[in-house]
């Protein structure tokens, strides 16, 4: 069992109930959104008859802010088929909601075509490439954080070295807060050492979740100069899965930004292995706090989900 299987796992309660520890490894700041919607997946996962062997996507909406420790969950199946089910998965802590997640899933093995219609981005291989290194200003602000152990980056576009933003040297700081000077695109491999050893598609999911979730906060972000101006705490994520090779160390993943506006920022990611094949999509829904607005700080002292309340 990988260690990422045991961090996900869930313990049965009652009728529809579960219980599981959200645990310390995958805090930045607080627990991580794409780790707990993980945890949800795998509460899906026990609730459905087990001829349900794979996850086809989850949608999570993100309510409350986690903290490390025991978690409680309630599953309830929407829909159930020989073909599909669909559940409704609740995560509280403490009497308070945490995040609501749809999850559907199907057997495998059934009849149909199979073909990859987006192939992958041209990349060389991940072997080929430099473990990257945070840029300071990043280090600065979250390099200490648990969760920057967990992933090896090997990036191909953005994020790479230190910053080099082209035409800065006479913006005010208002211009270079809000006038993009690099595309919102990043495109890397990742490598998640405490995922390797699972076979199981719904631990393959997880990590899914997470690198794809890990990417949108950064792509938006990495269009503006340094030091960081903004955060954007994700109101929302949703992963459709299309394949699942838990036997690959490496997935290649890109990110682009989708649109920003009326202080909402989107992101788009998509995996694929070192064959081409593609293996999942996520898009996300952030919200924008700048660090000049008073109530952002404010805010900061306090809780880092409550700025999603401003």
């Amino acid at each position: 069992m990988s260690n990422l299987e045991r961090q996900t796992a869930v313990e049965r309660t009652g009728d529809g109930t579960y219980r599981a520890d959200v645990v310390e490894d995958w805090k930045m700041w607080v627990p991580i959104g794409g780790y707990l919607t993980s945890i949800a997946l795998r509460a899906a996962q026990a609730h459905a008859p087990s001829t349900m062997a794979r996850p086809v996507s989850v949608s999570c909406h993100y309510l409350n802010e986690a903290k490390v420790g025991p978690a409680d969950l309630e599953v309830t199946t929407l829909r159930s088929t020989d073909r599909a089910g669909s559940y409704l998965v609740r995560m509280n802590q403490d009497g308070q909601d945490i995040l609501a997640a749809l999850v559907s899933a199907a057997p495998t093995g059934e009849l149909s075509p199979t073909l990859n219609w987006q192939e992958a981005p041209e990349s060389a291989r991940p072997d080929e490439l430099e473990t990257t290194i945070l840029d300071d200003d990043v280090l600065a602000l979250m390099g200490d954080e648990p969760f920057w152990k967990m992933l090896e980056f090997r990036m191909v576009k953005g994020l790479m070295g230190s910053h080099n933003y082209p035409g800065v040297e006479d913006l005010t700081t208002e211009e270079m807060k809000f006038t993009p000077r690099r595309d919102a695109h990043i495109r890397g491999w990742q490598r998640m050492p405490c995922a390797e050893g699972h076979k199981d598609p719904w631990v393959d999911a997880c990590r899914s979740v997470i690198i794809t979730a890990a990417m949108q906060f950064a792509t938006v972000a990495d269009p503006f100069t340094p030091p960081l101006q903004f955060i954007a705490p994700t109101m929302n994520l949703t992963v459709d899965f299309h394949t699942f090779h838990p036997e690959e160390q490496w997935l290649l993943a890109d990110a682009v930004g989708s649109h920003v506006g009326d202080g909402i920022l989107g992101a788009e990611t998509r995996l694929w292995t070192q064959s081409g094949d593609f293996v999942a999509t996520a898009n996300s829904k952030m919200t924008y706090h700048d660090f000049s607005d008073p109530r952002t700080m404010e805010r900061l002292g306090k809780s880092w989900f409550q700025l999603t309340e401003s």
